[in-house]
């Protein structure tokens, strides 16, 4: 199974047993790993029978794809964040230059409908927000992924959090990556996939020490209890399978613009 995921710990950890073959021997996985708005291109592309992608991104693809019910990350009063050198108001957002992790990521959309659109844009790969900022050449950054960790020791301050911004406005969880199956693949290989992905996160679930250096061998960010953080915060029960509440929250960040059978499984 062609695969494209990317390397941040929520997504190494969630398929190491399947990658290193201790389960699913009976449909071998080919990992490709990618920034996310890398993928989001491959998504567009239809490259992948199987992949990971920002929700805003999966819209454009829905006719191609469907959301499985395992393997998104949601986050709980937490998001993207908005972080610069120095403290400024929130409105003056709109008079600021931003750095991006990518014009297709979730944390721009949201950036967007929360915050009204921005002209001053510079466009990135995540891990180059701290850099940016650093020289100079934008005055804020959004940050995703293990940055939320991080911000501080690059010296930045928190202008805001999207995720907590997004819960007071809808009480739900906010909606950030899923993976996506191709349609076309019989339903039966959609079921066996299902099923090696739980097997493969009750694996690292039960043995999180197996897979800790396979995790930090991709991962940006090489502290271990960073990374651990960052896997309690993002994998989660939502991640094991979506609730109606995790399902309501993605169709309300897509403005309920998406068929019926979207997840699959959902109408079966």
């Amino acid at each position: 199974m062609k695969t494209a995921l990317s390397p941040c710990p929520n997504d190494t950890f969630l398929f190491h047993a399947w990658i290193e073959g201790v389960v699913g021997q009976e449909l071998p996985i080919v990992p490709s790993f990618a920034d996310i708005q890398q993928l989001n291109l491959w998504a567009l592309q239809a490259t992948y029978p199987l992949i990971k992608l920002s929700f805003p991104c999966f819209s454009k693809v829905v006719e191609k794809y469907q959301l499985l019910p395992i393997g998104s990350a949601l986050g709980f009063h937490c998001g993207p964040k908005i972080v610069a050198k120095k403290l400024f108001p929130l409105n003056e957002l709109s008079q600021k230059k931003v750095a991006i992790p990518g014009k297709e990521t979730t944390a721009h959309f949201l950036m967007e409908r929360l915050l009204g659109s921005h002209k001053a844009k510079r466009f990135c790969l995540y891990h180059e927000v701290f850099s940016l900022i650093e020289k100079g050449e934008v005055d804020c950054g959004l940050i995703i992924h293990e940055s939320r960790f991080t911000f501080q020791e690059a010296g930045c301050v928190e202008i805001v959090d999207l995720g907590e911004l997004w819960h007071r406005q809808t009480h739900l969880p906010l909606p950030l990556g899923g993976l996506a199956i191709a349609r076309s693949l019989p339903d039966a290989t959609k079921a066996k996939v299902i099923d090696i992905l739980h097997a493969s996160l009750a694996s690292a679930r039960t043995l999180p020490n197996r897979c800790i250096s396979f995790i930090l061998k991709h991962s940006q960010e090489k502290d271990r209890d960073i990374v651990k953080k960052h896997i309690d915060l993002y994998v989660n029960q939502e991640t094991e399978h979506l609730s109606e509440k995790g399902i309501e929250s993605i169709e309300q960040l897509l403005d309920h613009k998406l068929p019926k059978d979207w997840l699959y499984g959902k109408n079966v």
